[in-house]
């Protein structure tokens, strides 16, 4: 396995953008969701079979904001352009919470390109009974109890008090989710997924405090072709507190055979 990412930096429509890669051979982007302080290390096994790419959106981490872009389409054209840049044809694709909703507007509008498809704890549709948390409205010193149980995933990436370079970088992170989060959910989403037939893999947390698990069968009901699987006791950062929801996705991307519909 890769000791670590190297970081490769591009020049996306005049949008200096950052992105970690590891490993060769057939490509596996990551698409991150709200925050990056978690890192990406746990993603690293995935580097021993595949060209592994975890691009920082618009905003967040290396790379800078855009604000040209209005909608989470403007996201989708941004990668289509790296993943020019980067020689990535067809990939395998796995996506976190607002990524996972991200991967999936991207395999509706591209899915020619989308090999296989994994989801953790998407974004995006609606359940009015268990709405996903605002973390808005969360006290940022108590985000990242809401984020996850395991509190080691943060050891040293968070100062305590939060000082104001770390405030600066998480408003930075805010209004470039403000371009494109069209609210508590995706109206037109819903009624789009009936048409991915991409193979996916949808997982989830039993205990997540961001997006509930309540929403997982509301899109085990949408995709016409997935295979689904819930991880006791796990909380939101689903990855990154069990390993071995990074080594389901590294089996099912590994897979070539279809789902029967």
């Amino acid at each position: 396995m890769p000791a670590s990412f190297d970081e490769t930096r591009l020049d996306v429509n005049g949008v200096d953008t950052a992105a970690l890669t590891a490993g060769a051979g057939e490509p596996l982007v990551f698409f991150h969701g709200g925050g990056v302080l978690e890192g990406a290390d746990c993603f690293l096994p995935l580097a021993e079979r595949f060209r592994l790419v975890v691009p920082y959106h618009p905003g967040f981490g290396g790379s800078a904001s855009d604000p040209s872009i209005s909608g989470i389409g403007g996201w989708v054209e941004h990668y289509v352009e790296l993943f020019e840049l980067l020689g990535i044809g067809e990939l395998a694709l796995v996506g976190h919470s607002l990524g996972g909703w991200l991967a999936a507007v991207f395999a509706l509008d591209h899915g020619e390109r989308v090999r296989r498809l994994v989801l953790a704890s998407p974004y995006g549709l609606d359940s009015p009974e268990h709405p996903i948390a605002n973390l808005g409205a969360i006290p940022p010193e108590e985000v990242y109890s809401v984020l996850t149980n395991d509190r080691s995933i943060f050891a040293g990436k968070v100062p305590m008090p939060l000082d104001e370079e770390f405030l600066a970088a998480r408003g930075l992170e805010g209004q470039s989710i403000g371009q494109v989060l069209p609210g508590p959910f995706d109206p037109t989403l819903a009624g789009r997924l009936s048409s991915l037939t991409t193979p996916t893999l949808l997982l989830w947390g039993d205990d997540d405090k961001v997006v509930p698990v309540e929403h997982f069968p509301l899109w085990e009901s949408a995709l016409p072709n997935v295979e689904s699987r819930i991880y006791p006791g796990r909380g939101h950062l689903l990855f990154w507190e069990d390993q071995a929801a990074v080594d389901a996705a590294l089996a099912f991307v590994t897979a070539r055979r279809t789902i029967a519909s």
